[in-house]
């Protein structure tokens, strides 16, 4: 199983247009940031957690040629405005003659809040066209019925969602596990409910955790730093990253900020001096 961080910036992307700031002119490949988006791959399988407006431009910089499913963390523009290119990946060329082509419709996993935006915005996609219309050909599928008991099974990996609170918006977090190896995502929140920690704290030892952290200050929808590291010393995961940073902080002074910080953190802490790791994603980092 591997994972891959397509992007790892805000919803303005980094650098941020009209923006002068340090950041936005840094040289640090790191500081290059598309919007928040990673692409789980297993063998043959490829499942995309959000499909943001960069979506065309991260399939070609990291060479996507196959989407399996998609699993949308909430309806905000930043995680799902590229949904018209995902039109291509429901095209399956036949094994017995390349020349011909069939219509699958790809598979959309998501919470109600989610399915019912998705529906308003791009209703056109149920919609009846002539041939020749040029869409998506999707499917949506509630996440309500998935659980540590009874996960989304796609592939070899088991999923299922994580409730969190972006503001006043319920979004999905998601776990993937395949055998003993676990990762969680959790993108677009400020708030945690005790009971999806507990749920974190009950599935045993996360490999990886990634985990919303936009800035040092606060923000009435996402976490800080902070906030963040606070919730990650909970769930206490081998590697931990923080993703859906923004321009305020460059990645050399996240991990600054971090290490000054990292005592304020026992068990994350404890861990980093066994060999862990708490440090900022950035686009283009693999997870195997």
């Amino acid at each position: 199983m591997k994972l891959t961080f397509l992007g790892t910036g805000t919803s303005h992307g980094i650098p941020v247009i009209a923006c002068d700031c340090p950041v936005c002119t840094s040289s640090d490949e790191h500081d290059k940031r598309l919007r928040t988006s990673v692409l789980i791959s297993d063998k043959d399988t490829n499942i995309l957690i959000d499909c943001g407006p960069e979506f065309r431009i991260q399939a070609l910089k990291f060479n996507i040629k196959k989407i399996d499913s998609v699993l949308l963390t909430h309806s905000h523009a930043d995680h799902l405005h590229g949904i018209d290119d995902l039109r291509v990946f429901a095209c399956l060329r036949s094994k017995d003659d390349p020349k011909k082509m069939t219509m699958e419709p790809l598979n959309i996993y998501a919470n109600s809040s989610t399915i019912k935006d998705f529906k308003f915005r791009f209703d056109y996609l149920f919609k009846p066209v002539l041939q020749g219309g040029g869409r998506a050909l999707v499917k949506l599928n509630n996440t309500s019925e998935y659980s540590p008991d009874n996960p989304l099974k796609i592939g070899s990996m088991k999923i299922f969602p994580v409730p969190m609170l972006h503001g006043t918006l319920k979004t999905n977090g998601y776990v993937v596990r395949k055998g003993n190896k676990t990762f969680a995502y959790l993108t677009d929140v400020n708030k945690m409910p005790g009971s999806s920690i507990k749920l974190l704290q009950s599935i045993g030892k996360i490999d990886h955790l990634v985990i919303d952290g936009l800035r040092i200050r606060p923000h009435s929808t996402h976490f800080s730093f902070a906030e963040a590291l606070e919730v990650a010393d909970k769930i206490n995961a081998r590697h931990t990253w923080l993703t859906h940073l923004c321009h305020e902080t460059s990645h050399q002074d996240c991990i600054k900020w971090i290490n000054e910080h990292i005592s304020d953190y026992p068990a994350l802490e404890k861990t980093q001096k066994k060999g862990g790791t708490v440090s900022p994603a950035f686009d283009g980092l693999i997870l195997e």
